[in-house]
């Protein structure tokens, strides 16, 4: 079993903040914070009654005041994100970057904007649209026109010329930390490559739960555009059995992955860019 991250400062705050407010904090996370931090449990919990909430969550009553306020203090003082503390430290990659971006180019707004996710809390430059398309290939966010030239051959109605197109390099489009901005939209279609890689990323936001209904995005003849591909890539037996969970475990992919698995090949989105020229009269 790993070892468990240590609790950041931002977060112990939070549960400072929870117990100024009378609500429950994760007990155990709670005092290992102190510890981490070298923090003294007994000058803030010597004289509180402990009250259990449920599950790991309990009140304490009659902490000391002084101690915790001293405290809080300190923490919004020195707070900075844990990965400038750890590259203070020489090593800011073992730690989480404190927030996430994404890209956002549409219809009307051709000139890439940045959606920013701080604190949980999703900042847009302009209102969002209804609905979003991931795109997971940056020729093909670059690419506008054609890409969404290729949405009806996808089964997406008209509607999805007006989506909002989000780039994030490689699979950061998963991170969970952009999870309050796609909550925003009513629909996402996931423009992720039609390969064991962009199975397991939509498979991965899929399982999360708490987004919109999640659409894996990919051409109606897909099938012969893996049988006919120049220079396929061969998928592994391990792909294989992988798939095979993914068909059973991941309804929207279904189709998709069982393609690739029947037929032991794979291939990048950009292939999809191939013969479809930008629609004349708009801009590049």
């Amino acid at each position: 079993m790993g070892t468990k991250p240590r609790i950041s400062k931002r977060r112990f705050l939070g549960y400072l903040q929870k117990l100024a407010a009378g609500e429950g904090v994760d007990e155990p996370a709670f005092k290992r914070g102190m510890a981490e931090l070298g923090l003294d449990e007994q000058a803030l919990l010597g004289d509180a009654r402990r009250e259990f909430v449920h599950g790991r969550k309990a009140r304490f009553h009659g902490y000391h005041q002084a101690t915790l306020d001293a405290w809080v203090e300190w923490l919004e003082e020195t707070d900075s994100s844990d990965r400038i503390e750890g590259a203070r430290l020489g090593n800011s990659h073992q730690a989480r970057v404190s927030g996430a971006v994404l890209l956002m180019r549409r219809h009307d707004q051709h000139h890439p904007q940045v959606i920013l996710v701080e604190d949980d809390t999703p900042r847009f430059p302009v209102a969002p649209a209804a609905r979003a398309l991931l795109v997971e290939n940056l020729e093909n966010f670059l690419a506008l026109e054609a890409t969404l030239a290729l949405l009806p051959d996808c089964g997406l109605g008209p509607e999805w010329q007006r989506a909002d197109v989000l780039y994030g390099s490689g699979n950061s489009v998963t991170n969970r930390l952009l999870t309050p901005a796609l909550q925003r939209y009513q629909a996402i279609g996931c423009l992720f490559d039609p390969d064991p890689g962009g199975i397991r990323m939509f498979d991965t936001l899929y399982r999360r739960g708490d987004l919109p209904p999640l659409q894996f995005v990919a051409p109606h003849n897909l099938g012969e555009r893996l049988r006919r591909a120049a220079a396929p890539r061969l998928i592994t037996a391990e792909q294989r059995r992988d798939l095979s969970r993914h068909i059973t475990r991941t309804p929207p992919v279904a189709r998709v992955a069982e393609l690739i698995r029947r037929s032991g090949r794979s291939l990048e989105q950009e292939t999809y860019l191939a013969g479809i020229p930008p629609r004349s009269g708009e801009p590049s």
